[in-house]
């Protein structure tokens, strides 16, 4: 249920709907409120509040009204050309974290709750002057105001979202943030299963197909495991989060065999969350591959910007840092007792830097800047990484001599490649 949840809220938060629908509920509960009071100078006119008749009111609340509609129009508008300059230079798979901007949505909710509450402003200022709530008019002028105030900051965040190194450093965070919350730093007293013991759990335990076809958005381990020990069983899943499923395929298999299992083969079924896409919720490589498409799209030769690329190179090894000093997840999950229900395949810090690394080295082959860059970066994390994790990025270093020797012509770009490579074992 918790993994349920996370992911709604992940959706929740990565759409443009919420917070501004939230902000026109909160415009109209203002205004219910606003209309009901009427505020009396016990002398002179306070020159803040509204003083006039509700002729006057109507006007200049319609005028209001139809200058807020056009503040609203002209800032989804602007939102628009964003996301589409966005999606086109920077990728499509990058719209949600554009979505996901809290002051993005925070001003056109503010825009739209003003609407809402000029709306029902104007449908209340009726009869004589005693029925106007001078408080509802003032309201609507604040209002009004803070929203031209709020239309400058927003078009500059805008202007400034769109930088390629801005989303790189939020698309970084927020990669930063799902390693924090998916490696725990903490390795266990179990260990995985043994090529051995895994083949031998498959020919031995009752198979568990997919119930449809999709990408893995999530698993609820927490429900497989108790579902598991309510039975004394244990479940070796085949696949993870971010993987791609057909309906029917192999997912698992129920250790031991017996009667009863079908209960226990639905409630792993029902666990699985799949949809159309990935999502980042449980999906480690997918975070990394929304920095290496901003990379890869730079490179391309429509474009050809080697810095931007350059900054995701620097960016990503950030990250990578990150993971490499917090315990590998051990692709198990136990119960109370401490006993394992499940067993699940985990992406490796090799399979992670390889998603990182590869495909940016693949595409920036012959660029001498992409080619030094990633040599440095990973021969700085070569030098600062644990024992056990430095074979794999020994592979990266190797890989990326073989590559440069072979796509670099000019003899000092490829010594300067070779410098940067010799520093990791200076």
């Amino acid at each position: 249920m918790i993994t349920r949840i996370a992911l709604l809220w992940t959706r929740l938060q990565n759409s443009l709907w919420g917070l501004p629908i939230a902000l026109c509920l909160a415009g109209a509960a203002l205004a219910i409120v606003a209309l009901r009071v009427r505020l009396r100078a016990g002398g002179d006119p306070v020159w803040w509040l509204y003083s006039g008749d509700a002729a006057d009111a109507s006007v200049f609340i319609s005028n209001l009204l139809g200058a807020m509609i056009t503040m609203a129009t002209l800032a989804i508008s602007i939102t628009m050309v964003v996301l589409a300059l966005a999606a086109q230079s920077l990728g499509p798979r990058l719209i949600p974290i554009f979505m996901s901007d809290n002051r993005t949505k925070l001003s056109l909710g503010l825009f739209l709750g003003t609407v809402v509450y000029l709306l029902l402003a104007l449908r209340s200022v009726v009869g004589d002057a005693d029925a106007v709530s001078n408080l509802a008019v003032t309201i609507s002028v604040l209002l009004v105001l803070i929203s031209v105030i709020v239309l400058l900051f927003f078009v500059h965040h805008l202007a400034r979202s769109i930088v390629a190194d801005t989303v790189i450093e939020r698309v970084g965070q927020a990669l930063d943030g799902q390693v924090r919350d998916l490696l725990t730093g903490e390795s266990g007293k179990h260990k995985s299963l043994t090529p051995a013991a895994r083949k031998s759990f498959q020919k031995e335990g009752e198979a568990i197909a997919s119930p449809a076809a999709g990408y893995i958005q999530a698993i609820d381990y927490p429900a497989i495991g108790h579902a598991a020990a309510d039975r004394n069983a244990v479940v070796l899943l085949a696949v993870r989060p971010g993987h791609h499923v057909l309906a029917g395929e192999l997912i698992g298999w129920i250790k031991p065999r017996r009667a009863g299992n079908e209960v226990l083969s639905k409630a792993v079924q029902k666990s699985f969350i799949l949809g159309r896409d990935r999502t980042s919720t449980q999906d480690l490589e997918y975070s990394i591959r929304q920095l290496v498409e901003i990379a890869l799209r730079a490179l391309s030769p429509g474009i050809n910007d080697p810095h931007t690329a350059t900054a995701v190179i620097d960016r990503l090894s950030t990250s990578i840092a990150l993971i490499m000093n917090r315990a590998d997840d051990p692709g198990i999950w136990c119960d109370d007792e401490g006993t394992v229900r499940i067993h699940h395949p985990s992406a490796s810090f090799a399979a992670l830097l390889d998603s990182a690394f590869s495909e940016i080295r693949h595409a920036g082959s012959s660029n001498p800047e992409i080619m030094i860059a990633l040599a440095k970066r990973s021969a700085q994390l070569y030098r600062l990484a644990p024992q056990h994790h430095r074979k794999a990025i020994a592979g990266q270093l190797t890989r990326l001599r073989k590559t440069g020797l072979r796509t670099l012509k000019d003899p000092m770009d490829r010594q300067l490649l070779l410098t940067s490579l010799n520093v990791a074992r200076a």
